[in-house]
Protein backbone atom coordinates (compact mmCIF):
# COMPACT_ATOMS: atom_id res chain seq x y z
CA UNK A 1 0.00 0.00 0.00
CA UNK A 2 2.90 2.69 0.79
CA UNK A 3 4.57 1.87 -2.56
CA UNK A 4 0.82 2.88 -4.02
CA UNK A 5 0.41 6.25 -1.97
CA UNK A 6 4.49 6.75 -3.16
CA UNK A 7 3.81 6.19 -6.49
CA UNK A 8 0.66 8.50 -6.76
CA UNK A 9 2.17 11.17 -4.30
CA UNK A 10 5.38 12.04 -6.71
CA UNK A 11 4.75 9.60 -9.87
CA UNK A 12 1.23 10.39 -11.12
CA UNK A 13 2.20 14.45 -12.36
CA UNK A 14 3.96 12.68 -14.89
CA UNK A 15 1.85 10.24 -16.08
CA UNK A 16 -0.73 13.21 -16.07
CA UNK A 17 1.30 15.93 -18.11
CA UNK A 18 2.13 12.89 -20.51
CA UNK A 19 -1.52 12.44 -20.91
CA UNK A 20 -2.34 15.87 -21.80
CA UNK A 21 0.55 16.27 -24.21
CA UNK A 22 -0.88 13.36 -26.01
CA UNK A 23 -4.54 14.16 -25.60
CA UNK A 24 -3.68 17.17 -27.63
CA UNK A 25 -1.73 15.75 -30.55
CA UNK A 26 -4.38 13.00 -30.83
CA UNK A 27 -7.66 15.04 -30.19
CA UNK A 28 -6.96 18.79 -31.47
CA UNK A 29 -6.55 19.99 -34.48
CA UNK A 30 -2.95 20.17 -35.89
CA UNK A 31 -3.06 23.53 -36.46
CA UNK A 32 -4.02 24.45 -32.37
CA UNK A 33 -1.36 22.01 -31.34
CA UNK A 34 1.40 24.78 -30.62
CA UNK A 35 -0.98 27.26 -29.20
CA UNK A 36 -2.87 24.58 -26.48
CA UNK A 37 0.42 22.75 -25.73
CA UNK A 38 1.88 26.10 -24.90
CA UNK A 39 -1.21 27.83 -23.25
CA UNK A 40 -1.95 25.10 -20.78
CA UNK A 41 1.86 23.85 -20.14
CA UNK A 42 2.53 27.69 -19.43
CA UNK A 43 -0.38 27.64 -16.83
CA UNK A 44 0.75 24.83 -15.50
CA UNK A 45 4.51 26.20 -15.43
CA UNK A 46 3.79 29.57 -14.62
CA UNK A 47 1.31 28.52 -11.69
CA UNK A 48 4.48 26.01 -10.34
CA UNK A 49 6.43 28.96 -10.24
CA UNK A 50 4.01 31.62 -8.52
CA UNK A 51 3.96 28.60 -6.00
CA UNK A 52 7.99 28.32 -5.35
CA UNK A 53 7.70 31.94 -4.97
CA UNK A 54 4.84 32.05 -1.90
CA UNK A 55 6.82 28.82 -0.23
CA UNK A 56 9.63 30.97 -0.17
CA UNK A 57 7.39 34.23 1.15
CA UNK A 58 5.60 32.13 3.91
CA UNK A 59 8.13 29.91 4.80
CA UNK A 60 5.81 26.96 6.05
CA UNK A 61 7.75 23.63 7.10
CA UNK A 62 6.26 20.04 6.23
CA UNK A 63 5.48 17.76 9.03
CA UNK A 64 7.67 16.95 11.55
CA UNK A 65 10.72 14.78 10.21
CA UNK A 66 10.07 15.30 6.79
CA UNK A 67 12.00 17.75 5.41
CA UNK A 68 15.11 15.39 5.75
CA UNK A 69 13.19 13.23 3.35
CA UNK A 70 12.85 15.92 0.82
CA UNK A 71 16.24 18.01 0.92
CA UNK A 72 16.23 21.06 -0.78
CA UNK A 73 12.45 21.60 -0.89
CA UNK A 74 11.82 22.56 3.29
CA UNK A 75 8.72 24.03 3.11
CA UNK A 76 5.40 22.79 2.29
CA UNK A 77 2.91 25.35 1.80
CA UNK A 78 1.54 25.84 -0.81
CA UNK A 79 1.87 22.60 -2.62
CA UNK A 80 3.21 22.87 -5.86
CA UNK A 81 1.94 19.19 -7.12
CA UNK A 82 -1.40 20.63 -6.27
CA UNK A 83 -0.58 23.79 -8.07
CA UNK A 84 0.68 22.25 -10.81
CA UNK A 85 -1.72 19.49 -11.63
CA UNK A 86 -4.86 21.56 -10.89
CA UNK A 87 -3.91 24.33 -13.30
CA UNK A 88 -3.32 21.41 -15.91
CA UNK A 89 -6.54 20.02 -15.58
CA UNK A 90 -8.23 23.53 -15.39
CA UNK A 91 -6.19 24.93 -18.26
CA UNK A 92 -7.09 21.39 -20.35
CA UNK A 93 -10.70 21.61 -19.27
CA UNK A 94 -10.78 25.05 -21.10
CA UNK A 95 -9.87 23.06 -24.51
CA UNK A 96 -11.26 19.91 -23.54
CA UNK A 97 -13.80 19.16 -20.64
CA UNK A 98 -13.32 15.04 -20.52
CA UNK A 99 -9.41 15.15 -20.70
CA UNK A 100 -10.00 17.93 -17.76
CA UNK A 101 -12.02 15.78 -15.65
CA UNK A 102 -9.68 13.05 -16.30
CA UNK A 103 -6.62 15.20 -15.08
CA UNK A 104 -8.58 16.88 -12.20
CA UNK A 105 -9.26 13.64 -10.84
CA UNK A 106 -5.77 12.87 -10.94
CA UNK A 107 -4.97 15.66 -9.55
CA UNK A 108 -7.13 14.67 -6.83
CA UNK A 109 -5.71 11.28 -6.07
CA UNK A 110 -1.82 13.12 -5.91
CA UNK A 111 -3.01 15.33 -3.38
CA UNK A 112 -4.53 12.90 -1.22
CA UNK A 113 -1.40 10.69 -1.74
CA UNK A 114 1.06 13.66 -0.63
CA UNK A 115 -0.89 14.16 2.08
CA UNK A 116 -1.12 10.30 3.03
CA UNK A 117 3.06 10.35 2.33
CA UNK A 118 3.34 12.76 5.15
CA UNK A 119 5.16 15.42 3.00
CA UNK A 120 2.24 17.90 3.20
CA UNK A 121 -0.52 19.13 4.97
CA UNK A 122 -4.66 18.84 3.90
CA UNK A 123 -4.50 23.09 3.50
CA UNK A 124 -1.37 22.75 1.32
CA UNK A 125 -2.86 20.97 -0.93
CA UNK A 126 -6.64 23.18 -0.88
CA UNK A 127 -4.05 26.42 -1.40
CA UNK A 128 -2.43 24.43 -3.87
CA UNK A 129 -5.52 24.16 -6.04
CA UNK A 130 -6.71 27.53 -5.77
CA UNK A 131 -3.35 28.90 -6.92
CA UNK A 132 -3.74 26.24 -9.67
CA UNK A 133 -7.04 27.50 -10.61
CA UNK A 134 -6.51 31.23 -10.33
CA UNK A 135 -3.64 31.31 -12.30
CA UNK A 136 -5.12 29.07 -15.10
CA UNK A 137 -8.01 31.52 -14.91
CA UNK A 138 -5.85 34.31 -15.34
CA UNK A 139 -4.23 32.97 -18.16
CA UNK A 140 -7.22 32.04 -19.97
CA UNK A 141 -8.45 35.67 -19.84
CA UNK A 142 -5.51 37.14 -21.20
CA UNK A 143 -5.54 34.93 -24.26
CA UNK A 144 -9.04 35.14 -25.06
CA UNK A 145 -8.50 39.11 -25.25
CA UNK A 146 -5.37 38.34 -27.13
CA UNK A 147 -6.43 35.93 -29.39
CA UNK A 148 -10.31 37.47 -29.87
Amino acid sequence: MNQIIIFCASDLIFISTFYAFVYILWKHERKHHIRHIALIFGSAVLAWVVTHFLKEIIAHPRPEGVALLIPGDVYSFPSGHATFMSALAFSMYGFDKKAGKIIFVLAIITGIARVLAGVHFWYDIAFGFVVGFLVSYIVFLLTKRIFS
